[in-house]
């Protein structure tokens, strides 16, 4: 079975990412970011990542590209180089929910049924566990 995407969790603290678009979209990706402690850049900044909400994100995507970067765009799962997943948050435990942009409802509906199931007290059960590792 091969992967369409490989899940992975990039430390943002600190590092620019740019933000490109205005809207309800881009305010809640905007959010997203800074709880990950992202610096959050315009177009014109250096930074590895982007994601665009805007209404006609192709062309802002091309430029982005031919830089090298690696970009999520909103609603637009065939102009994304990486997904955002519905997530889960026991810090320190996440769990990401994805389905490569094909169904957000479904990745948000799997998350509400996660987040009803894993207990809220999970970061620190992780953490315990963490620290009893010498023993």
């Amino acid at each position: 079975m091969t992967l369409s995407a490989l899940p992975i969790f990039v430390k943002l603290a600190g590092r620019p990412v740019m933000l490109i678009g205005m809207g309800e979209a881009a305010e809640a990706k905007r959010r997203l970011l800074e709880r990950a402690g992202a610096a959050i850049v315009g177009e014109e900044a250096v930074a590895a990542l982007a994601i665009v909400a805007a209404d006609d994100p192709g062309p802002i995507v091309a430029r982005l590209r031919a830089r090298g970067v690696l970009v999520n765009t909103v609603d637009r799962p065939d102009l994304c180089d990486f997904t955002l997943p519905a997530i889960v948050a026991r810090d320190p435990v996440l769990v990401a929910v994805g389905t490569g942009g094909v169904s957000a409802g479904l990745a948000a509906a799997l998350r509400q049924k996660l987040e009803a199931e894993l207990p809220a007290d999970l970061g620190d059960t992780a953490r315990a566990l963490h620290a009893a590792r010498p023993e």
